[in-house]
């Protein structure tokens, strides 16, 4: 029996303030929607201003302009309510992630290189086939 739900991980290294940084991926076949997403960067010091753009099989998700602090959370959110929920249907079952992550130019020190993780809450259909 297979799991009904996996959380692939996409990296993105971030090497300097105010980094543009172009990033695809596809999602694991065996599995059918694209549920949720959420967006890890170790140093929160680092997420204002920070934007991602995302489209999915070539749809736009997010325009390259949205705000990862509205797909971000901190320490204080059980891990099970941290993802940004599609209310659409987001299909998976091998899909095109095309994406643009843009730090938001706050110099921290010593924070550069870092990564940031985005990850996709992948589901199983309802019906099995």
């Amino acid at each position: 029996m297979t799991k009904q739900h996996k959380f692939q991980q996409i990296r993105v290294r971030v090497n300097a303030p105010g980094a543009s940084v172009r990033f695809t991926a596809e999602t694991d076949k065996q599995y059918d929607v694209i549920r949720g997403l959420y967006i890890s960067i170790a140093d929160e010091r680092l997420q204002p201003s920070s934007t991602i753009g995302l489209k999915v099989n070539g749809q736009e998700v997010f325009d390259d302009a949205h705000e990862i602090r509205l797909l971000t959370c901190g320490n204080q959110v059980a891990p099970n309510e941290k993802f940004f929920l599609f209310e659409e249907h987001l299909e998976a079952a091998g899909s095109s992630i095309e994406g643009r992550f843009t730090d938001g130019a706050n110099v921290v020190e010593n924070a550069y290189p870092y990564d940031a993780k985005v990850y996709l809450w992948l589901t199983k259909s309802e019906v099995q086939k």
